[in-house]
């Protein structure tokens, strides 16, 4: 098996790692981060801080190691960012991120999974924020607006101009509805739905095969397999991929924490876990190579 992970792992990205500098403890800085990968034979990762944009951080990286892996930044609109905040998404795009992540730790949803129903309780520690209608959510109003707010409609049209990715973040089904809908009205080709596998933003098979039948990449992450996070087991992971089709699936880690593997040695993990549950080594290297690729016109 580990063989076919080696083999795996050449050229494959996780474009969702968490790294250090960061406000929050971080197993390793991203220049180790990159080193792992460069020498595992990556080809891509993307740095994801909650609180701040790393275009910067990822341009550094990329003068001290050279080509050896891409490193790309992004950009997480929560509130530490100003939220729906369109001057931080065209200076963070002018500075080279590559990926807009919507509100994470700030986003309603997520406020209502920890501290309303309890069912995300490992990120208590991150979410401040304890009344839902607080925090942020692309839609006039929460949980069940029928629209986009102006401020997202005008982050969509950035992001279309730079052929930026769109990435849901931890958003729900029906904000991501509504979300993939005006995106496509705003010419953004690049769309990810990020782990519907987890508790934080859990999402139906009938709700990711509708998001992959719009052009959307369903992102599935490992970190949900962990044993202080939601103990899924991979092969529901495996069900979800085969059901979506593994040429709309990407994997990434969600790593970078001090309790869990490295990012890069997480990744090796998961796609052992995976091929142990069942899935096919050629499908895994769509979504591990392939299809990562493609989204970042490296294919």
């Amino acid at each position: 098996m580990w063989e076919n992970v080696k083999e795996l792992m050449l050229g494959a990205c996780d474009l969702h790692i968490h790294s250090g500098p960061d406000a929050a403890p971080r197993q390793q800085s991203i220049i180790e981060v990159a080193r792992d990968a460069a020498e595992a034979g990556m080809r891509a990762l993307c740095i994801k801080d909650h609180n701040t944009a790393t275009a910067d951080r990822a341009a550094l990286v990329r003068e001290v190691l050279g080509d050896n892996v891409l490193v790309i930044g992004s950009i997480v609109l929560n509130y530490a960012l100003g939220g729906w905040n369109v001057e931080a998404v065209e200076k963070a795009l002018n500075m080279g991120a590559r990926i807009v992540f919507m509100p994470s730790v700030d986003a309603c949803l997520t406020i209502e999974r920890v501290h309303v129903t309890g069912s995300t309780p490992w990120l208590l520690p991150f979410v401040k924020l304890q009344e839902p209608r607080k925090g942020l959510t692309v839609l006039n109003r929460w949980p069940d607006g029928d629209r986009i707010i102006p401020d997202v409609e005008e982050i969509l049209r950035l992001i279309a101009e730079k052929d930026a990715i769109l990435d849901t973040c931890h958003l729900g089904a029906l904000e991501c509805h509504h979300l993939i809908r005006a995106a496509h009205q705003a010419k953004v080709e690049r769309i990810i739905v990020t782990h519907p596998n987890c508790s934080v933003n859990p999402m139906t098979i009938e709700e990711q095969q509708a998001f992959a039948k719009g052009g959307a990449y369903l992102s599935y992450a490992f970190l949900p397999c962990m044993p202080l996070f939601d103990r899924q087991h991979p092969a529901e992971i495996v069900g979800m991929m085969q059901a979506v089709g593994p040429e709309r699936c990407l994997l990434f880690s969600d790593f970078g924490q001090v309790f869990n593997p490295p990012p890069v040695e997480g990744y090796k993990m998961f796609l052992a876990n995976l091929l142990g549950a069942g899935m096919n080594p050629k499908d895994l290297k769509m979504a591990a190579s392939e299809n990562p690729g493609r989204l970042l016109g490296l294919n």
